[in-house]
């Protein structure tokens, strides 16, 4: 019921109902007034003349007729109760005065009945009036033809409420409701138009001008995006090529322990950028064509080398890497992006730990990276340790996984990545 009442979509219907109810209870209300009223005028005429016929009826007593009179075709009048018809007798006895319309069972036709006095010469006198009421009231083709003259205003009020109803759907319901739909199927979709009805209301029109502009920039800011993460990947695939291949000569070559330390950090940086490049790559593709990127299952193999690759700071620092397989996730990740992910991680959790060991516990629902280091010093959030878990906040949120930063219940901090996996693989 809350839904039907709170829905733009039943609104119409609502109102619809509404609007036929209030024309019925109208017509109705109506139609009662009406019967009323013309039951009520009738009374009251027939009361009336009763009155003027009484005045005349005691001026003919007076100038010395008597018994019973016509006063006109409709009209008898009689001084002497025991000379009014025994039928309506009964209704005058016990009352001095009476003026009423008096119905008999047995009978077709109605009296509008008058009882008075008047005095002459000193006595007073009864004077009666029995008036045909009923030849001067509406007969039955009078009230039909009455009623469907109430019947036609209130089905014009009908038509009248519908008729306006309708317009007011069109330029006020309707297209709220039409838009609210191409929102809900267009969702996803930055290149398809709104429209709506040219006989809807100004301001849905330029609601929406407003919305298909809005959607034509985030449509061209989309296409930047992409077009310069896929020209910027390509453009620094070479160089990173060029640098890596450069430093694995010098690596051929006799150095002392500074310079093959100094090597193995420039390989390492370039391996990253290398990773960086095509997890850029690899959003890209994702982006364009997101529902047909294939699941895939993470291997063990895969993790082991990512933490290897992420190392090479724990090594000079003498920090133990514990890995903790239960189970793999299924993705839809490109290996770089995952290495990208869980290498920013790891070398946060490097980078935040003086001494100790860091573990990282991998089920088919998240990994969990736990550091040994000082915590979370604030309130704990996404920027976390480093400018990395930025990347990493981002990335999640463009595959669906919820990414956490918290601190441990011991000592450090505890970076959980949930993935939305769909198949499992036992270790």
């Amino acid at each position: 019921m809350k839904r039907i009442l709170r829905s733009t979509q039943s609104l119409t219907s609502s109102l619809a109902a509404f609007f036929i109810g209030i024309s019925v209870i109208i017509g109705v209300i109506a139609f009662t007034v009406f019967a009323l009223a013309i039951h009520w005028s009738e009374d009251r005429m027939g009361e009336r003349r009763a009155l003027l016929d009484r005045d005349i009826a005691i001026e003919r007593f007076i100038a010395g007729e008597n018994g019973k009179i016509n006063i006109d075709v409709l009209t008898d009048a009689y001084n002497d109760v025991s000379l009014v018809p025994e039928d309506y007798r009964q209704f005058l006895t016990d009352h001095e005065n009476f003026l009423g319309e008096i119905e008999l069972d047995h009978l077709d036709d109605s009296r509008m009945v008058y009882k008075g006095s008047y005095s002459h010469k000193g006595k007073s006198y009864d004077v009666i009036l029995l008036s045909r009421i009923d030849n001067v009231e509406f007969d039955l083709d009078e009230i039909v033809y009455s009623s469907l003259i109430v019947v036609t205003i209130v089905s014009l009020l009908m038509f009248i409420f519908g008729t306006v109803l309708y317009r007011l759907s069109i330029r006020l319901i309707e297209p709220l409701n039409d838009i609210a739909q191409q929102l809900e199927s267009h969702s996803g979709d930055s290149e398809s138009e709104f429209s709506i009805s040219k006989e809807a209301a100004e301001e849905f029109q330029i609601l929406t001008e407003r919305l298909n502009q809005y959607r034509t920039d985030l449509n061209l800011a989309l296409k930047r995006e992409q077009a310069f993460a896929r020209y910027a990947s390509h453009e620094l695939r070479t160089p990173l090529t060029v640098v890596k291949g450069a430093n694995k000569l010098l690596a051929r070559k006799e150095q002392t322990e500074f310079n093959q330390r100094q090597i193995e950090r420039i390989d390492g940086a370039t391996s990253q950028m290398i990773t960086m490049v095509d997890a850029l790559l690899g959003l890209v593709r994702y982006e364009r064509n997101a529902d047909d990127v294939p699941l895939r299952e993470v291997t063990l193999q895969e993790l082991q080398t990512i933490v290897a690759d992420n190392s090479m700071q724990a090594r000079d620092k003498q920090l133990d890497i514990e890995l903790n397989t239960e189970s793999l996730p299924a993705l839809k990740a490109a290996p770089a992006v995952l290495n990208m992910v869980i290498g920013n991680l790891i070398r946060n959790a490097i980078a935040a730990t003086a001494k100790g060991k860091i573990t990282i516990d991998v089920n088919q629902q998240r990994i969990s990276i736990t550091d040994q280091g000082a915590g979370l010093k604030n309130t704990p959030n996404a920027e976390g340790h480093g400018l990395g878990l930025l990347i990493v906040d981002d990335l999640s949120r463009r595959y669906g996984w919820q990414f956490q930063l918290a601190n441990h219940a011991q000592k450090g901090c505890v970076a959980t990545i949930t993935f939305n996996s769909v198949s499992i693989s036992k270790v």
